[in-house]
């Protein structure tokens, strides 16, 4: 059995159907005996889903467009109209079922916006930002008025979760701009006989140009941190604050708080934070130095479930908080260190 490239040339079509249903098989193996703690519900793989093709999406319009303006000749007419066409998608199609975006940075921002938006979703009157956009302290209100706006370009018109322009880690945004790039390539190439020297030269002045645009501190994490600040220089980020973000689902807030309590970034609370043992969680709200009451308020409303917060705060009330401190200095170093530690205790 074969079939023919659209562009000439056969594929073998008997392998293809073969790997696809062993490609099957593996993927059932693979969901069926993951252990329970780290499987996603069904909600999360809908949202993840969502997120990742809306995110490719995005950066792909961009990309296109600025293709479509570079190949402006009268004889690249099918291509500019392929590449300015709405209803047509390209670099999904090349990248589905392949490893190009499968990077691990990638999916925890993905699987941390999903978790967001649950508690967004279950916080019965989220009140917090606004009180703080008009409070009687203009660095404070302005500072919240930056981070309601950005909160507000994260939902999309049926208010599912969106990731905004700046709240990929600039590394992973960089990283996702060249898969797809290299995605349209591939169909610049494949489908319209564009020579790859031209069709690397194209997409790299393409994606250099969308990077350059990239400004992380536009995302709702740096926002957050500069609300947060403001917060700490007038000795208000404490307990009682961050036990309202936490249950008004404003994770970005309540990330920003701990960070400036702890020393860690955002990037390594989140490893932390829905750890499946239930220590995570425990430990850095004890190096955050947060009272009883309030970490096991905050432990109630990341965890969900009351059931799972009296061994969350055994962690907790076993350690204080310098050795707290001590056992989240792994999270303190280089990301790639502590990705390098995981692969090896794996």
């Amino acid at each position: 059995m074969s079939e023919v490239r659209a562009n000439g040339g056969e594929l073998d079509g008997a392998a293809q159907l073969l790997a696809s249903a062993h490609a099957r098989v593996a993927a059932a193996i693979a969901d069926l005996t993951l252990a329970e703690a780290y499987r996603l519900t069904d909600r999360q793989r809908v949202t993840i889903s969502h997120l990742l093709r809306r995110l490719v999406g995005d950066v792909e319009d961009e990309l296109r467009s600025d293709l479509a303006a570079q190949f402006a000749r009268d004889e690249d007419a099918p291509l500019r109209a392929a590449l300015s066409s709405a209803a047509l998608p390209i670099a999904i199609p090349v990248l589905e079922g392949r490893a190009a975006l499968a990077d691990p940075p990638l999916f925890a921002s993905l699987l941390r916006r999903a978790e967001e938006h649950r508690l967004a979703r279950a916080a019965t009157d989220p009140r917090l930002l606004t009180e703080l956009a008009g409070d009687e302290d203009p660095a404070v209100a302005a500072a919240a008025v930056s981070l309601l706006i950005a909160e507000s370009r994260r939902l999309d018109a049926f208010h599912e979760p969106l990731l905004a322009s700046g709240d990929l880690p600039a590394e992973v945004a960089h990283g996702l701009a060249w898969t797809v790039a290299a995605a349209l390539r591939t169909y610049l190439i494949s489908r319209h006989d564009v020579a790859p020297a031209v069709a690397d030269g194209a997409v790299t002045a393409a994606a250099s140009a969308l990077l350059s645009r990239y400004d992380e501190g536009a995302g709702a994490d740096a926002l957050a941190r500069r609300l947060a600040l403001r917060l700490e220089e007038r000795a208000r980020l404490d307990d009682s604050l961050l036990v309202r973000a936490a249950g008004e689902g404003a994770l970005p807030l309540l990330l920003a708080g701990l960070s400036l309590r702890t020393g860690l970034d955002s990037q390594a609370l989140w490893e932390l934070l829905p750890d499946a043992s239930g220590r995570g969680p425990a430990i850095v709200l004890r190096a955050a130095n947060l009272e009883r009451d309030a970490a096991a308020s905050v432990l109630l409303h990341l965890a969900g479930r009351e059931e799972l917060v009296g061994a969350q705060l055994d962690v907790f009330d076993a350690l204080d908080p310098a050795q707290a401190r001590h056992r989240t200095l792994l999270w303190s170093l280089d990301p790639a260190y502590r990705a390098a530690v995981a692969r090896l205790a794996s």
